[in-house]
């Protein structure tokens, strides 16, 4: 018997219904240039929104007041300021901004089950995803840090500047040979965040070993879950039979008597994912793609952010 998860994989790829529409094909690959302006746009928009995910350091820059803590030097107190407080005597401390250079390295699934939509109207799974890794890695490199993939002949090595967004563009979309595997934690420097971006309708082997690797690194993992509308709640009706796109073929008939089964099924695979990421210390957004992917970034950067 297969288990919830092989279930949920069979069930999309490409498919033949007999009562209603045609088969979906995937859509063609974004080209580059339209990709990296789609991805600025976005990253503008993340860029703002977190305000560069500061950190206080010992930089040269300043970066918000605070207030003083017992044990620390009285000279770090910014007198001006505290001045402007009397009645409450809270006594204020100029933080500056961190200069040093955060590390982001981020993999995006390249198997070929990403390449699925439900609609014409919608973008493929691996659109969205590549999207999402591009804006991502332009939000960072915006803020000065160095940004690398997973994937690709340069995955591990890691860039800084705006100008290198185009050659990261050109490596996401086009994966070397073994990419669709695990990502390579080993590659990922120690403190560094790490963003996995897939739908995560793996095997519970694939997710465990995977969520195994990243305990045992210190990095900070972050998931970025990205479903198909249809693979959120089943929409058909009739007899259908699926196509997988990595392989394997299933038809079911009356597929609308199967709705809250596979309700059931998908919304206990999604909590198990978000628990057992919780349980490393990582965090896991759903995001769907027929929505604004901007607000499931925001909530990852904001994240990322808490954890640094």
């Amino acid at each position: 018997m297969k288990s919830p998860t092989e279930t949920l994989r069979g069930l999309f790829g490409r498919r033949n219904d007999t009562v209603a529409d045609a088969m979906v094909a995937p859509a063609e690959t974004m080209p580059l240039p339209d990709l990296l302006l789609a991805a600025e746009k976005i990253a503008t928009g993340l860029y703002a929104g977190v305000h560069g995910r500061r950190r206080s350091g010992a930089g040269e820059d300043f970066w918000q007041f605070r207030q003083y803590r017992a044990g620390e030097p009285a000279t770090s107190i910014d007198w001006r300021q505290s001045a402007r407080a009397p009645i409450d005597q809270t006594y204020w401390v100029r933080e500056r901004e961190r200069e040093n250079a955060q590390s982001l390295l981020l993999w995006c699934d390249p198997s070929a089950s990403m390449n699925w939509r439900s609609s014409t109207s919608l973008p493929t799974k691996r659109e969205q995803a590549q999207l999402s890794t591009l804006a991502l890695a332009s939000s960072a490199l915006r803020g000065g840090e160095r940004v690398g993939l997973l994937t690709g002949p340069e995955a591990g090595r890691t860039f800084a500047g705006r100008h290198v967004l185009p050659r990261l563009g050109e490596a996401l979309l086009h994966p070397s040979e073994h990419d669709d595997e695990l990502p390579d934690i080993l590659r990922v420097p120690n403190n560094a965040d790490l963003v996995i971006v897939s739908d995560f309708l793996w095997e519970e082997e694939r997710i465990d070993a995977l969520l195994k690797q990243c305990a045992g690194r210190p990095v900070r993992v972050h998931m970025l879950c990205i479903l198909d509308p249809a693979e959120r709640a089943l929409p058909y009706a009739g007899r259908i039979r699926f196509e997988g796109l990595e392989g394997g073929v299933l038809t079911l008939p009356a597929v609308e008597t199967l709705d809250a089964h596979y309700d059931r099924i998908m919304q206990n695979h999604l909590d198990s994912l978000i628990g057992n990421a919780a349980s490393v210390q990582a965090d896991c957004i759903i995001h769907t793609t027929g929505q604004d992917p901007l607000p499931a970034l925001l909530a990852l950067v904001m994240a990322m952010g808490s954890r640094r």
